[in-house]
């Protein structure tokens, strides 16, 4: 009995072990995961490189087609270095900035109207949903029209363009109510004031993200636009003078440029949403009612 006893402490301490060392292994696959991810994702682009430069030289593919990858980072070189791009790049980021707070600041305000009043909602729908079916891509000859050329065109097709996404996406985030925190609020006398700004609008924040990832992205194609139609700076400019050319490298570095700039604004809009959600939490976590 003796024995058996040792035998079943030793194979229940050995049982006690084990979720600990696998938790350990399973935390350790995830930290060692990462990197793999990332080398595998670089292996890729360089292999692609690789490929297209190939590709390129051999004349596989025509130069009006693929250049090769190594005279588009010349060219990309040589406009960062004699401030060419610089300039393009703050143009385009400067309309972009601008045109994307006051959407956003318009797009808060009205869907914050539009959800605290189902009057107000019923009415307004068929104008959002018909203006939100609307290529708004084809306003901006008539925006350029009414503004001309420069740099208040281009912040109003940037405002005409991710202002809609985003002011949807906050009237559906606005409209989702808890009914604990609601009876709550109404029981401690909260006004429709306290009711916006402490339940409402932190419970419309993912929602609110959403559409500025959307809207982000439709700026950066509103920017582009504006350029093509209407100004005469900015790497769409760029990329249209390129394209008359027929400098079909310097049109893919402008390419090149428009992506990293749409890789930056979401990466931007991630930290963001991260420190809200973590400022809300903080907040609601220390609030007294």
């Amino acid at each position: 009995m003796q024995v058996s006893f040792e035998e079943s402490t030793a194979s229940g301490s050995s049982q006690v072990q084990k979720p600990e060392k696998s938790h350990t292994v399973a935390r350790c696959a995830v930290f060692s995961g990462r990197p793999l991810e990332y080398g595998v994702s670089l292996f890729i682009a360089i292999a692609l490189l690789v490929l297209a430069e190939v590709a390129a030289g051999e004349k596989w593919i025509s130069p009006m087609v693929l250049p090769k990858p190594s005279a588009v980072f010349s060219v990309l070189t040589e406009g960062l270095r004699d401030g060419t791009y610089i300039v393009s790049i703050v143009s385009s980021m400067s309309s972009l900035v601008v045109g994307f707070i006051l959407a956003f600041v318009a797009a808060i305000v009205i869907a914050g109207v539009i959800s605290s009043n189902r009057f107000i909602e019923r009415v307004f729908t068929p104008y959002i949903v018909a203006f939100q079916s609307m290529p708004k891509v084809a306003v901006a000859p008539l925006v350029v029209l009414w503004l001309g050329f420069g740099e208040l065109s281009k912040i109003m097709i940037v405002v005409i363009v991710c202002f809609f996404p985003m002011m949807v996406n906050t009237v559906q985030g606005l409209k989702v109510r808890h009914q604990d925190h609601d009876e709550l609020m109404r029981s401690l006398g909260a006004n429709s004031w306290q009711q916006f700004l402490l339940m409402r609008l932190p419970h419309a924040v993912p929602y609110i993200f959403a559409g500025v990832r959307i809207g982000v992205i439709f700026a950066l194609i509103g920017v582009v636009v504006a350029e093509f139609v209407g100004t005469n700076a900015g790497v769409g400019f760029s990329m249209l003078q390129a394209k008359s050319q027929f400098d079909v490298p310097s049109v893919y570095a402008c390419l090149l440029i428009l992506m990293v700039m749409g890789l930056v604004l979401n990466f931007l809009t991630s930290i963001c949403e991260r420190r809200v959600a973590m400022l809300m939490g903080e907040s609601a976590a220390g609030r007294r009612y």
